[in-house]
């Protein structure tokens, strides 16, 4: 199997530094054209199915990929970005003040962060893995797979057999496309936060 891994194009939360998450944000109009520029690159590719997170900003960036092709996109869970809890919508510097020894977590050890009255990072891991297996036992061809950018990061750093802690050395831009294939030696990484289809349009991403 080979996996398009793509991230979601941007959207206006991408702009200032808050942490997204669940909260459901659809693609501003930047956001789209850098789906439409995605899709162009990828209109010669042959794909077997489309998947996506079931978070709009990455449902439509995955339907506008799709659409050349045909194809329907089928939301997976497994994907869905982190759960924030309370730092959902919330500022850097707000979580910093109000969850210093949390916040020291994330940035120092994020493989033990665990987010208030939300997700612990390796159980976000762990679901991310299954999703990966899950794929690779459906199919043998290409697939599209549209996720988030600490979702993304995740996946890579399970496919390198990094820690989670190698998060923070892989960089994921808004529409950006990684190639991952699956053989017998296991998951390889061919490709990584590409976007040279993107010139002109690319995002101002903040790290969150």
């Amino acid at each position: 199997m080979d996996l398009v891994l793509v991230r979601h194009g941007e959207t206006e939360y991408n702009r200032v530094d808050v942490f997204r998450g669940r909260i459901d944000l659809p693609l501003n109009e930047r956001g789209v054209e850098q789906a439409r520029a995605a899709a162009l690159s990828l209109s010669g590719q042959e794909f077997e199915a489309f998947y996506s997170s079931p978070l709009s900003r990455s449902l439509r960036t995955a339907e506008i990929i799709a659409e050349p092709h045909g194809g329907g996109v089928s939301p997976l869970k497994y994907f869905l970005d982190v759960d924030y809890g309370e730092w959902s919508g919330k500022g850097i510097e707000e979580i910093r003040e109000n969850w210093p020894r949390e916040f020291a977590v994330w940035v120092d050890d994020p493989e033990k962060a665990v987010f208030p009255g939300g997700e612990r990072l390796s159980g976000v891991r762990e679901r991310l893995r299954e999703g990966l297996e899950r794929l690779a036992r459906d199919h043998d061809g290409t697939v599209l797979l549209v996720g988030h950018k600490l979702i993304n990061r995740i996946v890579i750093c399970i496919v390198l057999g990094l820690p989670t802690s190698g998060i923070w050395k892989v960089e994921q831009s808004n529409a950006a496309i990684n190639l991952i294939s699956r053989g017998e030696r296991g998951w390889v990484l061919e490709r990584l936060n590409d976007t040279s289809h993107l010139r002109g349009i690319e995002s101002i991403d903040q790290q969150t």
